[in-house]
C-alpha cells in the first residue's frame, strides 16, 4: 500500500493546476488531456468524451470533444454531435461551434484546475481497494472521498464518490500517466486523464 501510494503522490504535480499553460512547464513534449463523463438522457446512456492535446510547438490546447450515443446489445457507439474545442486562457475552454456548448461542455474547466490531490489530502481518506500488476507495472489505488470541487463540477450535493487514481509505473522513463476516475455507483461516471507525450512518442 505504502508503494503505492508513494506512486501516487505525484499526482500532485497535475492537481491542481489552475492554468492549463502550466503544463507546459511540467511536461515540455507536451501532453494529452482526455475526459469520460457518462449520463443517462430519456433512459438512454450517452457520454461526453473530450480529446485534448498540447502541442509543445504552437503552445496551443486544443482538441475534440463529442457527445455520443452508447447502445448496449449489440455494442454500438453513435455520434451525436461534435465540435472542436480550445483552452483559452482567461476564458476557458471555448467551442468552435458556441451553439453546442450547454450541450457538449457542462463545465469550461478541468476539473484539475480546481481539485486538490496530495500525499496528505490521500492519507486521510478511507481507501476502498488497491490493487498492482507485475506484468503491466499498473496500479490503482481507490478511495472514498466527499470534495465540494468535485461537487460543483459533477453536480452533486455533499455525495460520497469513490476516487479512482489509477496509473502506470515505468522505471524507464518516470513519466506522468495518471486517470483519476470518479463513481457513484458502480459503474464509471467520471474520468480524466492527463499524459506526459514522450519525445520517442512522435
Amino acid at each position: 500500500k505504502s508503494w503505492i501510494e508513494k506512486q501516487v503522490s505525484d499526482i500532485e504535480k497535475v492537481y491542481p493546476t489552475e492554468n492549463p499553460e502550466d503544463l507546459f512547464e511540467k511536461f515540455p513534449n507536451g501532453f494529452r488531456i482526455e475526459q469520460i463523463r457518462l449520463f443517462k438522457e430519456n433512459g438512454v446512456t450517452h457520454s461526453l468524451d473530450l480529446e485534448i492535446k498540447g502541442n509543445k510547438d504552437t503552445k496551443k490546447i486544443e482538441g475534440i470533444i463529442k457527445k455520443v450515443q452508447i447502445e448496449s446489445s449489440p455494442y454500438k457507439e453513435t455520434i451525436v454531435k461534435e465540435s472542436k474545442v480550445e483552452y483559452i486562457k482567461d476564458k476557458g475552454l471555448v467551442l468552435e461551434k458556441p451553439e453546442l456548448t450547454n450541450e457538449l461542455l457542462p463545465k469550461n474547466y478541468f476539473l484539475f484546475q480546481k481539485l486538490k490531490l496530495n500525499k496528505d489530502i490521500l492519507k486521510k481518506l478511507e481507501v476502498k481497494e488497491k490493487g498492482f500488476s507485475f506484468e503491466t507495472g499498473r496500479y490503482n489505488i481507490k478511495y472514498l472521498f466527499t470534495n465540494k470541487e468535485i461537487d460543483n463540477y459533477l453536480g452533486l450535493n455533499k455525495q460520497k464518490v469513490s476516487l479512482d487514481i489509477n496509473g502506470e509505473y515505468s522505471e524507464i522513463d518516470k513519466t506522468y500517466f495518471h486517470t483519476i476516475i470518479i463513481g457513484k455507483n458502480t459503474e464509471i461516471d467520471f474520468a480524466e486523464k492527463v499524459v506526459e507525450e514522450r519525445p520517442d512518442m512522435e
